[in-house]
């Protein structure tokens, strides 16, 4: 009566139709056929490592090739599943097959009681098997106290180690093992051998249904037999189809994405916000919701630029019909849908963190109803249209003339002169030109490199920046947006390349030159001509912003020669020193002490 009970007692299908033997092993056709091998050759290792995804195999196939080597008809690669060792294992019961559960039994003592085991020979089939599941969860003194053991075990004692996670089991443990990494299982087998398993079980399903449950199992075939059993037992009455799988599941259907989207390229807030309400309150939550969603703004992707409905299908598992019906609505725009789906994703992200991620899955959609269908722009600095009004054309007519008849310097004066002449405002108004990037900005003093070198030093934010380039830098020269900066010796270069110093810099030149505007550094010699800049800098405080001005005007025109770089650092010195002096008294203490510390050297 008792084993009547038993016997009839409900089984998991997981548990059921468990592979007994290397044929009933899906998807992982490379492990099976090298431990098939091992066996017929005799080739077998003292310790094994089975790694991969869960529900993939791991701890079945471990068990089936502890059965295949114990078999009292073995070692062979078909085990009768008849004897007493082949009936242990399938129990999970017996003293020559040990399974660990290492998550459990994770400690030093742990593996110490197992080193005393490993003492003991097999009783009943050839070899004593340990099977740990879930390895990489022992601790390192575990690890370390299995270690000696793994290396040199006794005689016919075998270790075969499963882990979802082989990167957390140490080095020293992988390399004393041979490796076998299972795949995750493709759809295709999955869906083959939940049809077989259907059928036994008469379980009233579509080819869909078992689709949707293969796509929606990241290739694990535990958890699609799981979800088979779980939906077993609403096909009593009728069908179970596509639809009641992905109810099951908490999937959003095609339909309800499909009217989500729909309302969004209608650019209908109103609309797409009752949609994301409705999927609220079915039970479906916001970053459930919007992990659907992307996938289903993919698939749209992958129909609009499928050549045929049939590889849409494939890709997608979509039916015809609504493959078809994507591909036939005027209003998915693939270059609009790709823009969506970029937007969708940078939302998910703080969906995944928020403490109101219905707020945001809403703020999502709200703001994915206004995203155009435009290409993006060339990266350019200005766009013409392709009609110019004459004002325009005739300016650049001017211009190729000028090219034609002047030498390449005079080219750029030439155009200046012409372009001060022309009325910037009207042919604006004649014909819009489209910019991506702000126009260089316009300089009043292009003439004088003292006063452009001066407008930029004022723009530099940096105090300790703008004191270094304005005390230890000389000005050489200013061509056609490049600055050449020069320093007494090459430690001088160094620290005016150093970050602190030269992104200040070069922000303030772009700011004044425009994007195209740069910087070089060189040292100066006796023969360099430098720009007299006794400038006028303008230095701003937290605590003030007022306009602070040295003793001397500038002096324009003057290309003193230095005779030393002796002198020349002297004299940086001296200019740096009087300007310290003499400002001091406008600063907060902060800066006083920093003006006060630096005599010519770089204030880091």
């Amino acid at each position: 009566m008792q084993e009547n009970k038993v016997q009839n007692s409900y089984l998991p299908l997981f548990r059921k139709y468990r592979p007994q033997s290397f044929k009933d092993v899906i998807g992982q056709e490379f492990t099976v056929k090298a431990l098939e091998n091992a066996i017929k050759l005799n080739k077998i290792a003292n310790a094994y490592l089975f790694c991969g995804p869960r529900g993939t195999g791991k701890t079945s196939s471990a068990r089936i090739f502890a059965k295949s080597l114990n078999c009292m008809e073995g070692p062979t690669v078909t085990p009768c599943q008849k004897c007493r060792s082949c009936l242990d294992v399938t129990n999970a019961s017996g003293l020559d097959v040990i399974e660990i559960d290492a998550a459990t039994n994770r400690g030093i003592d742990d593996a110490k009681e197992l080193i005393n085991k490993v003492q003991y020979a097999p009783m009943n089939g050839k070899y004593k098997i340990f099977i740990i599941d879930e390895v990489h969860m022992l601790s390192k003194e575990a690890f370390n106290a299995l270690l000696k053991t793994f290396e040199e075990p006794p005689k016919n004692v075998i270790f075969i180690l499963a882990t979802t996670e082989p990167h957390k089991v140490i080095e020293t443990i992988v390399s004393r093992c041979q490796r076998f990494d299972f795949r995750r299982i493709t759809i295709d087998d999955i869906v083959k051998r939940l049809r077989e398993i259907s059928d036994i079980e008469k379980i009233n399903i579509d080819d869909e249904a078992l689709y949707t449950i293969a796509k929606n199992v990241s290739g694990g075939m535990r958890d699609s037999l799981a979800l088979l059993d779980q939906a077993s037992v609403l096909g009593t009455e009728k069908k179970i189809t596509k639809e009641t799988i992905e109810d099951l599941i908490g999937k959003i259907t095609f339909d309800v994405l499909y009217n989500l989207i729909f309302d969004i390229l209608s650019r209908d807030i109103e609309k797409a916000v009752q949609d994301v309400e409705k999927i609220y309150e079915k039970g479906s939550e916001p970053r459930n919701f919007i992990e659907n969603f992307i996938e289903f703004l993919k698939n749209i992707i992958l129909i609009l630029s499928s050549k045929n409905d049939d590889e849409a299908k494939n890709l997608t598992l979509i039916d015809i019909d609504n493959i078809k019906k994507v591909k036939n609505e005027p209003l998915f725009n693939q270059t609009k849908i790709i823009k969506i789906l970029d937007k969708i994703i940078e939302y998910y992200k703080e969906i995944k963190i928020s403490t109101n991620p219905y707020l945001w899955a809403e703020l999502a959609v709200i703001n994915v109803c206004s995203v155009d269908d435009k290409m993006p722009e060339k990266s350019v600095s200005v766009q013409k249209t392709k009609e110019l009004p004459p004002v325009i054309k005739e300016v650049e007519i001017k211009e190729e003339e000028i090219k034609k008849e002047t030498p390449k310097e005079e080219i750029r004066e030439e155009i200046k002169e012409e372009t001060k002449k022309t009325d910037i405002e009207e042919i604006k108004k004649e014909a819009p030109i489209e910019t991506k990037e702000e126009i260089k900005p316009s300089l009043t003093n292009e003439n004088d490199p003292a006063k452009i070198w001066i407008e930029i030093l004022n723009k530099v934010e940096s105090i300790p920046a703008k004191f270094f380039y304005s005390g230890v830098g000389k000005l050489v020269n200013i061509s056609q947006n490049l600055i050449t900066l020069g320093f007494v010796n090459q430690n001088a270069i160094i620290q005016a390349k150093s970050d602190s110093k030269y992104n200040p810099l070069l922000k303030a030149i772009k700011s004044v030159l425009g994007n195209e505007g740069n910087i070089e550094f060189i040292t100066v010699t006796k023969d360099t001509k430098i720009i007299d800049t006794k400038l006028n800098v303008k230095i701003s405080t937290p605590a003030q912003n007022q306009t602070l001005k040295t003793n001397s005007e500038i002096k324009e025109n003057i290309e003193p020669v230095i005779p030393s770089k002796t002198e020349i650092k002297k004299t940086a010195d001296e200019e740096t020193d009087i300007s310290n002096k003499e400002n001091t008294k406008n600063y907060t203490k902060v800066t006083k002490d920093m003006l006060e510390a630096y005599s010519g050297r770089v204030i880091e």
